[in-house]
């Protein structure tokens, strides 16, 4: 049964609640939980998950809502205990060495201490507000809040300019800052790697490969995704590359995105053109010419990036080949070993993609030699899937994508939500391949493949049971420094038969070759 728990008068930012709903979900007789404050952007969340009536339509913005599908009322009173004790541990101040500091204001926090840099995680139409504070009191701003008017984040970055302060976001999610991780990211060395990306899995992704080739990143910086739109006109980025340019512990620069603007694509260029350090390009199907008429390395994958980075720091200089080719090259026996267990009718994959950038390099890499490609973003060369529940063919879907977040955890906070859809993708008897990955770090899951390990291996069975083989795939994005272990993760996921490759790309590749003809008996 439907029914909501309404607490008043408490505000709690986005990404508690994205974890408040994970964790009610715990809760034995709790079937589906989502947590969130009271806006109206909120109540189309909470219409669609048939809480909306009467009693929560009357919520306002500082009125915590909790939407519920539990199997006795009586279940209620549980749950509220729970929320109300999470939230007195949430409230509790941090403690220091001169003991408790707590703030109610940027502007108290800035009398007592001396902070340079505010993390911001509030309802779009209040972030903006608290982002100008933070500039107008020098510190830099990583905001990961979405739904910020474009107009709002042009005035930030608009200051941030004037005043030499970066504005990370709205919607950024990575970064590392002087070596320390900030935002739902991986731990990595420090070391002369600096990056400015659009894009957060890509970033990260790039970042813990670099770590796992032997070098480090100093410095990694979020823009946001709208960061390289005519409107913005590349803003942080731009303040970013000058940054790394001055920065003495960057040797190389790497910058990362979906293909800009034309008018911002200029001014990155000619901004490239007069730095004096190597920089290494990734724009997501962008131009291979375009890009080195820059002066800079045009990369493929994100792993090419990554790859590309540690030769040049390392003093070497990076061969001009076709990586892609190679790669595709190095995968072709396992693709074939794995497309001979194969019943001649599963002939399709399914992708279930953490990372968006994941998802999107994946579309970039399959879709010159995978047919019938589709996707729940529209990128690329892909049909788009007007229902985002139900796959067609070969189809790549972005589980985090906003249609698949509002009200609910990321999958990267609770993989647990890709549970159904594996399992609905493994049970369609044209499958035979399924692609997902997971993303390590601070402030995800503690044990992402612990979380879909049972479903994996569910598959496994019902599809043995029905004489079908299916072959899994996944990369897992994170180092040895996370919390969750890259090599526990990695281990968890091989005993359940999956081949975990050492980059999203090549698991993409691997995944597309299988079904098509690149893989053939």
């Amino acid at each position: 049964m439907i029914t909501a728990i309404i607490i008043n008068g408490i505000y709690m930012d986005s990404t508690f609640l994205m974890r408040l709903s994970r964790d009610i979900k715990g809760i034995g007789g709790v079937n589906r939980a989502t947590a969130v404050m009271g806006t109206e952007m909120n109540k189309t969340v909470l219409d669609e998950f048939g809480a909306l009536d009467e009693k929560t339509q009357k919520a306002g913005p500082n009125d915590l809502v909790i939407a519920l599908d539990i199997e006795d009322l009586g279940l209620c009173g549980k749950v509220t205990e729970f929320v109300r004790e999470v939230m007195s541990k949430q409230n509790e101040p941090a403690v220091g060495e001169e003991g408790p500091r707590s703030y109610p204001s940027i502007e108290a926090a800035c009398g007592a201490e001396k902070p340079n840099l505010a993390i911001i995680s509030l309802p779009g139409e209040f972030a903006a507000e608290e982002g100008i504070n933070a500039l107008e009191n020098g510190m830099h701003v990583f905001m990961f809040s979405d739904n910020v008017l474009l107009k709002d984040e042009m005035e930030m970055k608009r200051i941030g300019r004037e005043k030499g302060l970066l504005v990370m976001g709205p919607g950024a999610g990575t970064a590392i800052l002087d070596g320390i991780s900030v935002g739902i990211m991986s731990k990595v060395r420090p070391g002369p790697v600096g990056i400015v990306a659009a894009s957060g899995s890509g970033l990260q992704e790039v970042a813990m490969l670099v770590h796992r080739y032997g070098l480090g990143v100093t410095q990694a910086i979020g823009t946001g995704g709208r960061d390289l739109s005519k409107d913005v006109g590349g803003s942080t980025m731009l303040m970013g590359i000058r940054m790394l340019k001055e920065d003495p512990d960057v040797g190389v620069i790497v910058l990362i995105s979906k293909p800009p603007h034309p008018d911002t694509m200029e001014k990155i260029f000619a901004e490239v053109k007069k730095c004096q350090k190597p920089v290494v390009i990734f724009f997501l199907g962008g131009d291979r010419e375009t890009v080195k008429k820059s002066g800079a390395f045009y990369a493929a994958t994100l792993e090419e990036a990554a790859l590309m980075a540690v030769t040049i720091a390392r003093g070497g200089k990076p061969a001009e080949t076709d990586y892609v080719a190679e790669c595709k090259a190095e995968l072709e026996k396992m693709a074939r070993a794995e497309k001979a267990k194969l019943r001649p009718g599963q002939k399709y994959l399914r992708g279930l993609f953490c990372g968006g950038t994941h998802s999107e390099e994946a579309v970039v890499l399959m879709q010159n030699f995978v047919p019938d490609l589709h996707s729940n973003i529209k990128f690329g060369r892909t049909e788009f899937l007007k229902n985002r529940h139900i796959s067609l063919k070969n189809s790549l879907v972005d589980m985090g994508d906003e249609e698949f977040t509002k009200g609910r955890p990321h999958p990267v906070i609770d993989p647990s939500i890709m549970n159904d859809r594996l399992l609905q993708e493994g049970r369609d008897p044209a499958v035979g391949v399924i692609l997902f990955d997971l993303l390590l770090g601070y402030a995800v899951h503690e044990n992402p493949a612990g979380t879909i390990a049972e479903t994996i291996r569910q598959i496994r069975e019902e599809s043995e049971a029905e004489g079908r083989y299916i072959s899994m795939v996944a990369s897992v994005c994170g180092t040895d420094l996370d919390p969750q272990g890259f090599d526990a993760q990695k281990r968890c996921l091989e005993r359940l038969g999956v081949h975990v490759l050492e980059s999203n790309g090549r698991a993409a590749l691997l995944a597309g070759m299988i079904v098509s003809e690149g893989g053939k008996k």
